[in-house]
Order: structure tokens, then sequence, then C-alpha cells
């Protein structure tokens, strides 16, 4: 059931929308959006334009990219924190080849239904939208305006997937909680990461339920 709840979310992960729509202004030099989804200063648009400026939901600047616009394909990875290290270091030495980053923390928990329910299972689970952060020149409100509210609006795209699936009971609440820099703090104050990069982004927490495939609400 574990690899039937990890299969479920690679899949809707999979359906996030990488696509956004601009218009090029050439007086202001930047191209106006009414959602930047989760664009980042640092990362590119079209695989070559470089995203030096971002407005949420107002404009981004990134050469003179303009029309249908898209952003970097999240990278799914599922496991316990050794397993999930393991698998996204040896996947590549580049960074922009697997982030952003989506991880489903294991091990998961599952309440699985009788027959005379609509519901197949139903889980509690914690899912991470980590991007690479510059813990030397970043302050925090940098972490903040360039991570982590770009991986905030990445787990909203997550979330409006999920409720637009009708194989899925509509997420009416969630929790978000936001890391500046991603890791566990000891208790000499001393910040150890879990992945071996230095990250930012959010942790969303969901009661995730799948309806019965023969379920026709």
């Amino acid at each position: 059931m574990t690899k039937d709840v990890s299969q479920a979310v690679e899949e809707l992960v999979g359906l996030i929308d990488n696509e956004i729509l601009g218009l090029y202004y050439p007086i202001q030099e930047r191209t106006i959006t009414c959602d930047t989804s989760y664009a980042r200063v640092g990362k590119y648009l079209n695989g070559t334009l470089l995203i030096t400026e971002v407005e949420t939901d107002e404009y981004l600047v990134a050469g003179t990219a303009t029309g249908i616009l898209t952003l970097p394909v999240p990278y799914f990875v599922p496991g316990t924190k050794i397993s999930a290290n393991n698998e996204w270091t040896k996947f590549s030495n580049d960074l922009t080849q697997k982030t952003p980053l989506v991880w489903l923390l294991h091990d998961v928990r599952y309440v699985k239904f009788g027959r005379e329910s609509v519901y197949d299972w139903e889980s509690d689970l914690r899912i991470f939208f980590l991007d690479e952060t510059d813990i030397v020149n970043y302050l925090t409100k940098d972490h903040i305006d360039n991570v982590v509210v770009p991986m905030s609006k990445l787990a909203e795209k997550f979330i409006e997937v999920v409720n637009n699936d009708r194989n899925y009971k509509t997420l009416d609440t969630y929790e978000i909680v936001n890391f500046t820099r991603f890791g566990t703090e000891q208790a000499n104050g001393y910040f150890q990461n879990i992945l071996d990069a230095n990250l930012s982004g959010v942790e969303l927490r969901i009661k995730l339920t799948k309806y019965k495939q023969n379920c026709k609400c």
C-alpha cells in the first residue's frame, strides 16, 4: 500500500502545470503575467532564459520572454531521509536538473477502507517542496522571497491538481510549514541539512483520501 500511495503522489506531481503565460513589454523591459506560478530568481524559462527578478503574480524579468513559458519540471523522490537523499544525490551532480524537488517523506501511514465504503484508502502525508538557496549571500527576506514564496506556490499548484482530480477527496484543509533554511536544528543551535544541499521551501501536511475507482461520486 505504501507503494500505491507513493505512486499516487508521484502521478499527481506529474500533473502540475509548469507553464505560465506572459507578455513582454519592451519599455519596462519585463514580462507581465498575472500568475508567476513557482518561477524564481536564478531559474530558467524555456530552459534558456534566466530569471533575474520576480514580482509575484505581477511580472518577471527574463530577457524578452513572452507567450507560453515553461518552468523546470519538479523532480519527485519518495522515501525516508536516508533513502531519499541517496536517490536524489545519485541522480545528478547538477542541482538544476533535480530542482525544484518534491519529496514525499516515508514512512507512510494509511487507512484501508472496507467494501461498503466509497473510499479506497486515506493517508496523512508530509510532502516537501524545496529548491536551492544561497546561504552565503541571502538574508532571511531573500530566502523567503526567492525560494519560500515560489515553493509555496508550487505546493498550491499540487493542491489544485488534487482538488481537480475526481479520484480524490477535495482538500478542504491543509497545513504549510515554511523553511528559510531546510534542515534539522540541533540543541546547540547548529543547523544540519537533511539532504545534501542548501535548500529552502515549505512542507505541506495533508490527509489524502482516494475514492474507489468504481465510485461515481
